[in-house]
């Protein structure tokens, strides 16, 4: 693969730009990933996400919207446990003056209560509209960490939020605009485009970002089996390793593909051979600092939870034997190079290896790393997963 478009540098503010240059598309995307530790009050970086799209210098919410309509491009923004992330796609025409606005929203200071009470009714419609889903097993997976600062809902609590102070939501908008803020571009930008971001973004002053230790409290270990009524159950399984290294969160992308994407997966093959044919299995990980937790979540009737306490220690030997490389390299190795051809989906993927690793990683870095990885290393790594604290959860309804 040619990664001779790629590029990785250091802006004069501290930010870390990678950008993939494609002349030949007639797009353009940018990402920006603004770290945080979740120390301030659960829910506020949340609310600091929406406020961002209130003000951009003069302009308020009608006319942001009415800019981004006019282009047809939308910026869209999220916020997940540990960062920020906000980004657009747009046509290479509209580039410069869609990046000026973002920017000018990202560093917008001056802020009024009537737009913290703007913003509150729709936080606390998202706050009703998730608890209105079973997310259950997305709440176990959340109270897994051994560090407490990542078990908050990313929501927060209604009756929390509405009593925050302003000073508290501009404490956190300012130290969100730290040094280690990352910038990805891609697509068909031009020399000058790229001199603008560096004009933009890359001179916005920054602020250390205040990497506090994890919280000394006792360490939950024992293993949770919790059963409701009913004839139906879903399986939640999973391995908590700590101290996981750079090898190994790049490996467990690989092994969750190996072992769960596909019918022809390791999952599907071998409960089909013992009698189960799964239609679908939620096979996930995620890493927090140097914590990894991987998981995979299965759904079966009441009868058969015996039968499955068994397979999963057998299934979990017998996935050592996958051929990780023919399952695993045609996707998530080989087809890189689709990756060339959208820079949207370009972006999302830096963004997701920054989420893995804390770090950005290039194009070019994760195909080096790719390539070193065998069956023996694949096998070598899921066994250091499934022989971490393993608990298994059993939610009936």
């Amino acid at each position: 693969m040619d990664f001779s478009a790629e590029t990785s540098k250091r802006l004069q503010n501290g930010a870390q730009l990678i950008s993939f240059r494609a002349p030949q598309l007639n797009t353009i995307a940018f990402s920006v990933v603004l770290p945080f530790v979740p120390e301030a009050t659960p829910g506020v970086y949340h609310l600091v996400e929406h406020m961002f799209f209130e003000r951009a210098g003069e302009r308020r919410a009608p006319e942001i919207n009415a800019e981004m309509t006019s282009r047809g491009s939308e910026i869209n923004g999220y916020t997940a446990v540990n960062y920020m992330c906000f980004n657009f796609c747009c046509r290479r025409e509209v580039f410069l003056p869609q990046l000026e606005l973002l920017h000018s929203m990202l560093t917008q200071t001056d802020y009024e209560r009537e737009d913290f009470d703007r913003v509150l009714p729709v936080i606390r419609n998202e706050i009703f509209e998730n608890a209105f889903y079973d997310g259950r097993a997305g709440d176990i997976l959340r109270e897994l960490w051994f560090d407490s600062r990542y078990i908050n809902s990313i929501l927060g609590s209604w009756h929390v939020l509405e009593g925050l102070d302003m000073a508290e939501v501009n404490e956190v908008r300012a130290k969100l605009l730290s040094r280690e803020m990352c910038l990805f571009l891609a697509g068909a930008f031009s020399a000058e485009d790229e001199r603008a971001v560096e004009q933009t973004f890359g001179e916005i002053p920054l602020c250390p970002l205040e990497r506090t230790p994890a919280r000394a409290e006792e360490k939950e270990t024992r293993e949770y089996n919790k059963c409701g009524r009913g004839r139906e159950l879903q399986v939640l399984v999973t391995y908590h390793v700590e101290r996981a290294g750079k090898e190994l969160k790049l490996a467990a992308h690989w092994l969750r593909s190996g072992l769960f994407d596909g019918l022809d997966a390791a999952f599907f093959r071998f409960f089909d051979e013992k009698g189960f044919q799964f239609y679908s299995v939620d096979g996930n990980y995620a890493v927090r600092g140097d914590e990894l937790v991987f998981s995979y979540l299965m759904h079966i009737e009441k009868k058969d939870k015996k039968a499955i306490e068994y397979l999963i220690d057998e299934f979990e030997e017998e996935a050592e034997k996958t051929d990780f490389l023919a399952l695993v390299k045609p996707y998530l190795y080989d087809n890189l190079v689709f990756l060339f051809d959208s820079p949207e989906r370009l972006c999302a993927h830096y963004v997701d290896a920054w989420a893995d690793l804390s770090a950005p990683l290039t194009l070019r870095e994760e195909a080096e790393m790719g390539a070193k990885f065998t069956n023996e290393a694949l096998a070598k790594c899921w066994r250091k997963i499934y022989t971490s604290l393993r608990r298994i959860f059993f939610i009936g309804r």
